[in-house]
């Protein structure tokens, strides 16, 4: 499902990343473990295909990141660590736009919200969220196109104890969906 090989990335003359080496196969759950500053966004970055003025070779799904076209985002789900919302929106309307976004069929909503506990609350504007709040909601926005891989970065920072319990559980459940 991925394959980085002699991976090089810099943002300036000294290089921040520097020969990186490794296969995740279908059906793993692989983690980047790091300092702040080590490169484990960046890397995201580069495997969704945001940067692309690397050298070496990253291929997800079969397609060199630096070369993908649109296609590519319709079989990876991506949760940044920081939301990515329409605050003036609701859950509801936010998922709702985020899934026009996709060709295929998405996955049911309600479903989605109830995975992560906020089916009471999918009506309510998001800036009326909590920061926990958000970031389930920003976690099941990665999944509405029922997506082939999934890149998460810190899912459960900031969450409180019960809710980075539930956030593990649904990510090996998610584990358990792969097609």
């Amino acid at each position: 499902m991925i394959e980085v090989k002699d991976l090089q990335f810099s943002y300036n003359k000294n290089e921040f990343i520097k020969e990186i080496n490794f296969k995740v196969e279908k059906g793993m759950i692989f983690g980047f473990l790091g300092p702040s500053g080590a490169g484990k966004s960046t890397l995201q970055k580069i495997l969704t295909g945001l940067i692309t003025n690397y050298k070496g070779h990253a291929i997800v799904n079969g397609v060199e990141c630096k070369h993908h076209t649109n296609i590519f985002y319709e079989n990876i789900g991506v949760d940044f660590e920081f939301p990515t919302l329409y605050e003036k929106l609701t859950a509801r309307e936010n998922l709702k736009f985020f899934a026009s976004l996709y060709t295929h069929q998405t996955r049911s909503i309600d479903q989605l919200l109830e995975s992560v506990g906020l089916q009471n609350d999918a009506d309510k504007k998001v800036s009326d969220y909590s920061k926990g709040m958000k970031s389930r909601l920003n976690f099941i926005k990665a999944l509405i196109n029922d997506p082939d891989i999934l890149f998460l970065d810190e899912p459960t920072s900031g969450l409180d104890p019960t809710n980075s319990r539930m956030m593990k559980d649904l990510i090996l459940l998610e584990k358990t969906r792969v097609k």
